[in-house]
C-alpha cells in the first residue's frame, strides 16, 4: 500500500506542477457552466431539475479525462523512465493502482467543485434531494470508469495523441449506445442497456441507487485496470 501512496502522490502533484490541472478543471466548469446556461438553461425551466448538468457534465467527462490520463504511462514509455521505475521493487499493480487514484482525485476535485448548482436551484425551487445525491454518485462511478478506459489507453501505447484517441473512442461506444437505444431492435434492448452507461447512469440520476449499476462500474473499472497492468506486463516479458 506504501507504494501506491508514494505513486498516487508522485502523479497527483505532478498534475499542479505542470499545466494539466490548471487546463483540464476550468475548461470543465467553464464547459459545464456555459452549456448548462447556454443550450439550456436550468434557471429557466418549468421544473428545477439537475438532469441538463449531468449530461452536461458527463459528456465533458467523455472529452476531458482522456486528457487527463493520457500521460499516466505513455510518457514514460516514451522517454524510457518506465524502464528506471519498472526496476525498483513496485509491482505493475501498484502502479496503475497509484497513478489510477492520483486521475481519480483530480476528477473528483473538479465534480465537487459543481456543488455550487444544485445549493444554487435549491435556493430558487424545491429540488428533490434524492435523485441530487443519486446524480452525483452516478457521475463519480462514470468519471472513474473513464479514468480507468484512459490508465488503459495510455499504457497500451507510447505515444499521448493515441492515447487520447483510444480512451475517446472506447468511452463515446458505451456512452453514446444509451443514445440510440429507442433505434435498437427488441431482442438487443436488454444487452444494449446493460451494456450502455447513460441507461445506468440515468437510473441513479433518478435517486434509484441499485447494487446493478455499481456492479456495473466497478465491473468496467476493474477489467480495464486488470488490462492496464496486463500491457505493462506484456512490455516487462519483452
Amino acid at each position: 500500500m506504501r507504494n501506491v501512496l508514494v505513486i498516487f502522490e508522485r502523479e497527483f502533484i505532478a498534475y499542479f506542477n505542470g499545466a494539466l490541472a490548471y487546463i483540464i478543471i476550468p475548461v470543465f466548469l467553464l464547459m459545464v457552466g456555459a452549456f448548462s446556461l447556454y443550450f439550456r438553461d436550468v434557471f429557466d425551466l418549468e421544473i428545477v431539475t439537475m438532469r441538463p448538468i449531468y449530461f452536461w457534465c458527463s459528456l465533458s467527462f467523455l472529452l476531458l479525462i482522456p486528457a487527463l490520463t493520457m500521460r499516466a504511462f505513455a510518457e514514460e514509455l516514451r522517454t524510457g523512465s518506465y524502464e528506471m521505475l519498472s526496476s525498483l521493487p513496485i509491482s505493475p499493480e501498484q502502479m496503475v493502482l497509484g497513478k489510477y487514484l492520483a486521475a481519480l482525485a483530480l476528477m473528483t476535485i473538479a465534480l465537487a467543485l459543481t456543488l455550487t448548482y444544485p445549493y444554487t436551484l435549491s435556493q430558487v425551487g424545491d429540488l428533490d434531494i434524492g435523485p441530487v445525491l443519486g446524480g452525483y454518485l452516478g457521475l463519480f462511478m462514470l468519471g472513474a470508469a473513464f479514468c480507468a478506459i484512459g490508465v488503459a489507453a495510455s499504457a497500451s501505447t507510447q505515444s499521448q495523441v493515441i492515447a487520447f484517441v483510444i480512451a475517446l473512442l472506447v468511452g463515446l461506444v458505451p456512452f453514446a449506445l444509451g443514445y440510440a437505444l429507442s433505434a435498437a431492435p427488441g431482442s438487443l434492448l436488454p444487452l444494449l442497456q446493460h451494456l450502455s452507461f447513460d441507461y445506468h447512469f440515468s437510473q441513479m440520476a433518478k435517486g434509484i441507487i441499485d447494487t446493478r449499476q455499481l456492479i456495473y462500474y466497478g465491473s468496467v473499472i476493474a477489467l480495464f485496470l486488470h488490462f492496464a497492468v496486463f500491457q505493462l506486463r506484456r512490455r516487462r516479458l519483452k
